[in-house]
């Protein structure tokens, strides 16, 4: 059983793994980034972006373009704060 918060556990096993190394393997050079259009390269930070169900995959994205993307979609998730005025 996968350690709470492990890589597995999260969805990022073996197999998902092994789907990013043969991406990266694919991965024709200055293709570009399907969230930001910017030309990537296997020596830039790449993660394997997948699908918000996590059911397929969508293909490679900067690191920062896709944790962007998931921290964005995690803070939509949370309450919103109301601001009460004092006045």
């Amino acid at each position: 059983m996968p350690t709470p918060g492990s890589t597995t556990a999260r969805g990022y096993g073996y197999q998902h793994q092994r789907a990013r190394v043969r991406a990266l393997a694919a991965l024709v050079p200055g293709t570009p980034c399907p969230r930001c259009g910017q030309p990537m390269y296997r020596d830039q930070p790449l993660d394997l972006d997948h699908t918000d169900d996590r059911t397929g995959y969508r293909g490679l994205a900067h690191r920062s373009c896709n944790r962007r993307a998931g921290a964005l979609k995690s803070n939509r998730r949370r309450p919103r704060r109301v601001f009460v005025s004092r006045w």
